[in-house]
């Protein structure tokens, strides 16, 4: 409904929800990509089979050999990809049980391997046969007709996993095929030996694998990777004998073409798993990870532009009117029409969106702001696009809403469209020492695939030089890790001076769309509600160990990194007090305490972070009340810990792990909020 805070509340909620399953469903996709390369794979390999038995000669050879060899390679690319999905967010058995289809797929695959070796001796695939059998019975069971059947979930529950039977079927593949190659006799006594040996490595791992049970999916990757890696051995093996005359091949087919082959379908099939055995299973997860947080950052930054898009004026809140349009107002009789009273129809909706309204208040909005008339909202057109304000002495004006609310998906590519950063050759000492000026022509559109390294989040009346300190001390330390210097967003430069509301407007996508946020926090930033809505957007859909990792915090003073840790957002404000009445409105929203909590957890972090690095504990400044669990301490830093305190201190270091400081604390008391007094002797500050 119409400005309704739970209905706010409800798409935050929807949203995050959103969000959790996506992520789930990325990796979910995954999985549906590495089985598609699966079943293009396995159409080439039936298909091949099929044309090597029709056609002949050199050309036709050497094509149908190619097509096989791809085959192999989407196989054994199917294994590779979905090695790269988390284990412990991901199950195999969760997968594939619920998919019919794609159970009655997966047992074609041991149906294809033992046709045509049912009778083949001494080891025939009668087990690869059953597993076949048994999975399809597992597709019959998940099929729409057989899920509320008592009997069908009984037998379900009867039968072994999905991923024990594909494991059965690698073992019965591996170790009957090595006994029936080596009861050729054939005069390859090292291949013989070499594949014995795979097949019995094979085994031992995947006992040891069920002995010490191990997830399904871990299975299943271990599983997979030796089925593969033995398959491979198998071609290297043929093609040895088959260079060696040590096997004899059909006479009317090319023996060069048929050795070519073997290497090509033992490098395809090894080919992808070595990319990960030596790439390495996490490096690449963390590639597809990456690229996938990465859009999903962008869209939680464009719900947050949306709901502060949204933003709904109603009835009988107030509005500030800049002191050149309270100058320029009128008697509101001379252009809007007398307001004797309101039709039912109007009482019942000034009722419903009043109590909403009014929740959200500007702390002490009655002070008079400077450059600001307050009055209130006395009508609303129905477009929401226009209101009427009226001043404390009758006069008032028409306020024109100019921007139509657009929904997330259209602000994430107005977003996209307009982000630009500028380089750290680009800025100067000059350029930050006041918000004004132009700066826009500095920075640039963002390059293909590129991602701005810091958005900038700080204060214009923090002082300047310290943030240019700040700066080149965050830029030196980049170029000397990556060997370049970092980019950033800053507002000033990046956001069009001219279209400043439309540049606000998508703020949280910009804000998301960086690495990393670098907070110059000076003595005026823990002040200022624009930068508490920039960890705003940071913070609403991650944890705060999580938002820990993408932040660059530099202190400009100790008491300002220590206001973070009692952060409180009714101290906080604009200096537009409608702004500011909107983003209270959003932050309500998502939840004002649970907000303030998370940024004065955060704050205690960084505090922590910043003590460790230092080594002293600036004991009287942070602890200096007893009220509400504010702890007092009778103690003082060392003299040497108080020296190493600096305006701007070096670079924090990246462990996030407090450490516990060298310094002489007697005693700590607890003032809770019942009246009651708790002591902390040394001994338990220092076990805790």
């Amino acid at each position: 409904s119409r400005g309704s805070g739970t209905s706010e509340r409800s798409k935050f909620a929807f949203f995050a929800l959103q969000r959790a399953i996506e992520r789930l469903r990325a990796f979910y996709y995954v999985l549906q990509v590495a089985f598609g390369c699966l079943i293009a794979g396995v159409f080439l390999l039936v298909l091949t089979e099929i044309l090597w038995r029709f056609f002949k000669g050199y050309v036709a050879e050497t094509v149908i050999s190619g097509f096989s060899a791809l085959g192999w390679l989407l196989v054994s690319a199917t294994v590779a990809i979905a090695s790269t999905c988390p284990v412990d967010e991901l199950d195999f058995n969760a997968f594939v049980t619920p998919r019919p289809v794609l159970c009655m797929f997966l047992a074609m695959l041991p149906l294809i391997t033992a046709a045509t070796r049912v009778w083949e001796m001494p080891v025939p695939r009668w087990i690869s046969c059953f597993v076949a059998l048994l999975m399809l019975v597992y597709g019959c069971l998940r099929s729409t007709s057989c899920q509320s059947s008592q009997i069908c979930a009984k037998l379900q529950g009867l039968l072994p996993s999905f991923a024990v039977l594909m494991e059965v079927w690698y073992l019965d593949v591996i170790v009957g095929s090595t006994i029936n190659e080596v009861a050729l006799e054939e005069e390859g006594v090292f291949t013989n030996v070499w594949l014995a040996l795979h097949a019995s490595l094979a085994v031992a791992l995947q006992c040891w694998l069920w002995w010490k049970k191990y997830r399904s999916t871990t299975r299943f990757n271990f599983s997979s990777h030796m089925a593969l890696s033995w398959q491979s051995s198998y071609f290297f093996c043929r093609a040895i004998d088959l260079s060696t005359g040590n096997k004899e091949w059909e006479a009317e087919r090319q023996l060069d073409v048929a050795i070519s082959a073997a290497v090509a379908f033992a490098v395809a099939a090894l080919l992808p798993l070595t990319v990960v055995w030596f790439i390495g299973r996490e490096r690449l997860f963390k590639r597809l990870s990456d690229w996938v947080e990465h859009r999903r950052k962008l869209q939680e930054g464009a719900f947050m532009a949306m709901l502060l898009d949204s933003y709904v004026v109603e009835i009988g809140q107030p509005w500030w009117l800049s002191e050149a349009e309270a100058a320029s107002s009128r008697e509101l009789a001379s252009w809007i029409p007398k307001m004797k009273g309101k039709t039912e129809k109007e009482s019942k909706h000034q009722k419903m969106t009043r109590s909403v309204t009014r929740s959200v208040s500007i702390p002490n909005e009655d002070t008079k702001r400077p450059g600001f008339v307050k009055g209130r909202v006395v009508d609303v057109a129905d477009d929401g696009k226009s209101f009427c304000v009226e001043l404390p002495d009758g006069k008032g004006m028409q306020v024109h809403r100019n921007q139509q609310v657009l929904p997330w998906p259209e602000l994430l590519e107005q977003g996209r469209r307009t982000l630009r950063c500028v380089d750290w050759a680009s800025q100067t000492e000059e350029l930050w020492m006041d918000s004004h000026g132009m700066g826009y022509e500095l920075s640039r559109p963002l390059g293909r695939g590129e991602i701005i390294d810091f958005f900038v989040s700080h204060s214009w009346s923090d002082p300047p030089a310290q943030k240019w300190k700040a700066l080149k001390l965050v830029a030196e330390h980049f170029y000397a890790t990556r060997g370049r210097y970092p980019t950033f967003w800053v507002d000033k430069v990046c956001i069009n001076q001219r279209q400043i509301a439309d540049g606000l407007r998508v703020l949280p996508v910009n804000v998301m769309a960086c690495k990393e946020v670098l907070v110059l926090c000076g003595p005026t930033y823990p002040t200022r509600l624009w930068c508490a809505w920039e960890l705003c957007v940071l913070l609403s859909f991650m944890h705060v160990q999580q938002a820990l990792n993408q932040l660059v915090v530099m202190p400009l003073s100790n008491p300002a990194l220590m206001q973070l840790t009692t952060f409180n957002c009714s101290v906080s404000s604009c200096y537009d007090p409608n702004e500011e009445l909107r983003l209270r409105h959003v932050i309500d929203a998502i939840g004002t305490e649970r907000f303030e909590s998370k940024i004065r957890q955060l704050g205690q972090l960084i505090l922590d972070r910043e003590l460790s690095s230092s080594r002293g504990l600036l004991v009287d400044a942070v602890l200096a009340n007893g009220i509400d669990g504010t702890a007092t301490a009778t103690a003082t830093a060392s003299e040497s810990s108080q020296g190493s305190q600096g305006d701007v201190p070096n670079v924090l270091p990246a462990d996030p792990s407090p450490a516990i400081p060298e310094v002489p604390v007697a005693s700590v008391s607890v003032k809770i909020s019942d009246g009651s007094t708790v002591n902390f002797d040394e001994d338990l500050i220092i076990e805790i």
